[in-house]
């Protein structure tokens, strides 16, 4: 397997030929909201845990990818997603990083992401909007900061894929994903 981000469709061929774990291919590749997904697989709402949320000028790759003028103000955020184990901490399964150039956002939104207190997948269902993802790349990589967050050694591979989000018709975000290897379906 390949240790580099590719599109899902080069990932497709490397599937065919390497086992991936079912679930993470359900996950990697779905086009559906990732707070639905974790909620239907564990049947208990997903808790945020909002790691760093603060305003940025958008960098030029950042700001070419969400078709904005460079030095255009976001909001980048970095967060977990989490459940909830009865009697038990809350168990880390995803870390993602989102980057929303705040002129994309439609002022609800935006006061929603400012009071932290809900995953975007959440605000985006709870209002209705509808979304689409391109761009969608995955890899099998290390993220030491991950790995440490998680009691892992630090050159633990995990599943990511990143894509770019549009809200309503409107490019909104570019998205990187991390998956816990907790959300292997072996570990169910």
């Amino acid at each position: 397997m390949k240790q580099e981000w590719q599109s899902i469709n080069a990932y497709w061929k490397d599937w065919k030929t390497a086992p991936i774990d079912p679930l993470f291919r359900l996950l990697l590749s779905s086009d559906g909201t990732t707070v639905r997904s974790l909620n239907s697989l564990f049947l208990t709402p997903t808790v945020l845990e909002v790691v760093e949320q603060h305003e940025i000028e958008m960098d030029a790759a950042s700001s070419l990818q969400l078709e904005v003028t460079e030095g255009e103000k976001a909001l980048e955020r970095s967060v977990w997603l989490n459940i909830e184990k009865a009697g038990g901490p809350k168990e880390k399964l995803i870390y993602a990083v989102s980057t929303l150039p705040v002129s994309s956002l439609k002022p609800d939104l935006l006061h929603a992401l400012h009071l932290r207190q809900k995953p975007l997948g959440q605000m985006i269902e709870e209002q209705s909007l509808p979304t689409f993802r391109d761009r969608l790349e995955v890899a099998y990589l290390p993220f030491e900061a991950v790995a440490t967050t998680l009691a892992l050694k630090e050159d633990t591979l995990f599943w990511a894929r990143r894509y770019r989000l549009s809200i309503s018709g409107q490019v909104s975000a570019i998205i990187c994903e991390v998956f816990s290897p907790r959300l292997s379906s072996l570990s169910f």
